[in-house]
């Protein structure tokens, strides 16, 4: 008897998410893939090998058999939650203050860790009291008129509505955590905390600004 040979499924459409050298001749390479007469969408983790394609002259990669191919809802099943959670989004004083307490589902502190954070540094940055906190802190450090934070150069609108955003979200999301017991899921910490990275940046470039105006009066300009 003759063995029946196996034909491989024809592909419908491919992907190409990510790659990286692994060699100098390989390159590893992450795929998703769609084949004819399937209805599952599968992603392919696989080593390809640089070679030479004589049609166009060029040097191309090549699939290797060495890779491990699964689909793709399996994957989001056995990443869970954490797929979503791409530490490059996060301030690096999140990394530091709140990511330990999200990992152990600690979605309340995590929290309140971050907006702690954030209220720290426009202290910080304007030289108000200790005794000047929350909303409060908020509202004087970015008063829209002669907030020490503020950027007196942008329109009126643009200066009220940048108070408006750290004190809502310092009235949102740190006090309420301040005083009571609040029930997150992760989605909700996970927002909140892109929430804070988002204002810790603004604060950072505030840092910087203020850097470049000592720099220049320290020189005499």
């Amino acid at each position: 008897m003759k063995k029946k040979i196996r034909a491989k499924p024809k592909i419908e459409f491919q992907e190409i998410l990510a790659e990286t050298s692994r060699r100098s001749y390989e390159m590893l390479r992450l795929s998703r893939v769609k084949y004819i007469g399937n209805p599952h969408i599968f992603l392919d983790l696989r080593i390809f090998q640089r070679g030479y394609d004589f049609q166009s002259d060029d040097e191309v990669y090549f699939p290797t058999k060495h890779g491990v191919q699964f689909k793709e809802e399996q994957f989001q099943s056995l990443m869970g939650k954490w797929t979503l959670t791409p530490v490059l989004l996060f301030h690096p004083l999140i990394i530091k203050k709140s990511y330990s307490s999200l990992k152990k589902e600690d979605y309340d502190t995590a929290v309140f860790n971050a907006f702690k954070a954030v209220e720290i540094r426009v202290r910080e940055l304007s030289r108000l009291p200790n005794e000047v906190v929350g909303v409060d802190l908020m509202r004087k450090a970015f008063a829209p008129d002669n907030g020490p934070l503020v950027n007196k150069t942008a329109p009126k609108a643009e200066r009220e509505a940048l108070s408006h955003l750290f004190s809502g979200a310092i009235g949102c999301y740190k006090n309420p955590h301040s005083h009571r017991e609040v029930q997150l899921s992760f989605n909700d910490a996970f927002e909140m905390l892109l929430v804070a990275s988002h204002l810790l940046s603004i604060l950072d470039k505030i840092a910087e600004k203020q850097e470049g105006k000592n720099d220049r009066i320290q020189k005499g300009y």
